[in-house]
C-alpha cells in the first residue's frame, strides 16, 4: 500500500510518498525537495515556487505569499489585506 503526505508550511511546501516501508520526498522540477509557497500571476501565466519568489520584487501587486496564514479567512479581513497587496482593490 502507498500513501502520499503533503506538508504545507508557512513559507514552503513539500510532498512525500510512503511505499514499501519507506518514505521518499518528491523533488520538484528544479530538483529541490522543498518548494517556496509563493504564487504569482500575470496577464498570461501563473508562476509558482522559486520562480514566483524570485519575481515578487518585479510583480509584487500580483504575488501571494504566506498562503497558509490566510486560508479560511474572508477576503475583506484586515489580516488578509496585510498578506495580499492588491486585496484593497476588491
Amino acid at each position: 500500500m502507498a500513501a502520499i503526505g503533503v506538508h504545507l508550511g508557512c513559507t514552503c511546501a513539500s510532498v512525500a510518498v510512503y511505499k514499501d516501508g519507506r518514505a521518499d520526498v518528491v523533488a520538484n522540477d528544479a530538483g529541490d525537495r522543498v518548494t517556496p509557497a509563493v504564487v504569482a500571476y500575470s496577464k498570461n501565466e501563473e508562476v509558482v515556487g522559486l520562480a514566483a519568489k524570485q519575481s515578487r520584487v518585479r510583480n509584487i501587486a500580483n504575488t501571494v505569499v504566506k498562503v497558509k496564514q490566510i486560508l479560511g479567512r474572508r477576503v475583506f479581513a484586515v489580516v488578509f489585506k496585510c498578506y495580499v497587496p492588491w486585496a484593497w482593490i476588491m
